[in-house]
């Protein structure tokens, strides 16, 4: 997360798209919470598309983001590109190491604008077949995944885009190109954030597998994954009591209810081996009938938080 982001989104420049009318924004919870962290939204239709310089566009095809200017949010645009877009700092195999998905990223040793030397990590996006670039010091990382505590040295790896592996084999890594801001060798997974001085827990569902893993996805529900997901569960339930009319809240329960539901489906041998205190909770549950599960839904977010932002160049 950029630090200096102010947790707004920039409605007028939503406006200027026509994503933002009658006050509501016009594309799905997904997205919008995408925006809301920072990362990159889908490909989604832009109308009537108006420039400052007064042009305007019919209709076009873009991914958006929330960046920090002189500390303030705006809209980022990026279109798709008839071409692959070069960029200045890549050699020719490495561009074609990106491109062909050989490997996720590639980091390189930079002089940032204050004179010093930093990092900077370059990924291809195919959806707009341009290079994306971040400086891992903007990136908040979770203070755990999974109910498992991340090191110094996990930490910077994660930051810089590297893959690395929680003691219940779990695999994950840092991608700022995707929706989620990040992928895995596991469907779903809790992160723990700290927000405010406070502890908060985020659950993202449908997370892409790992560029370049061919074994077949491993399945998500372990001790630590439970473990995190009852608080997820308990900090949604306090929301609820605060809110009690924001239907979306009661949407995110259910998208937690029904991962406990797929839980329950392992066999009682499998459970056991969780050895966690709500085990029998996980046993019982019911599948809740949602329109939104098997979604890529975030749950647990403040209406209003950039949960994960940063810096991106070409």
């Amino acid at each position: 997360m950029n630090e200096q982001l102010n947790n707004q989104l920039p409605l007028k420049d939503l406006e200027n798209v026509g994503l933002y009318k009658e006050g509501s924004i016009t594309m799905d919870r997904e997205n919008i919470n995408a925006l809301k962290r920072g990362n990159m939204t889908d490909l989604v239709e832009l109308k009537n598309v108006k420039g400052n310089d007064g042009f305007e566009i019919e209709a076009m095809a873009a991914r958006l983001s929330v960046v920090d200017q002189n500390g303030e949010n705006k809209l980022r645009i990026d279109p798709v590109y008839k071409d692959v877009q070069k960029h200045l700092l890549l050699s020719e195999k490495e561009h074609e190491q990106l491109v062909s998905g050989e490997v996720a990223n590639i980091k390189k040793e930079v002089i940032d604008k204050e004179g010093n030397a930093a990092s900077e990590i370059i990924e291809f996006d195919n959806l707009t077949n341009q290079f994306l670039s971040y400086d891992p010091r903007k990136i908040k990382i979770p203070v755990a995944i999974n109910d498992e505590t991340l090191s110094p040295e996990k930490k910077r790896k994660l930051r810089e885009g590297e893959v690395i592996t929680l003691s219940d084999g779990t695999e994950v890594q840092y991608r700022t190109a995707d929706k989620n801001g990040l992928r895995s060798n596991r469907s779903a997974l809790v992160l723990s954030l700290l927000i405010d001085g406070g502890l908060s827990y985020l659950l993202f569902t449908g997370i892409n597998r790992l560029m370049g893993k061919q074994s077949a996805e491993e399945q998500s529900y372990s001790k630590g994954y439970l473990t995190a997901l009852k608080e997820v569960e308990k900090q949604l339930e306090r929301k609820q009591q605060k809110f009690p009319n924001d239907k979306s809240i009661a949407n995110e329960i259910n998208v937690v209810k029904h991962e406990f539901s797929n839980a329950s489906a392992m066999s009682p041998a499998q459970l056991d081996t969780l050895k966690i205190k709500d085990a029998d909770d996980v046993k019982n549950e019911k599948n809740v009938n949602d329109p939104d599960h098997g979604k890529n839904n975030p749950v647990g977010e403040d209406e209003h938080d950039i949960e994960n932002s940063r810096g991106r160049g070409r």
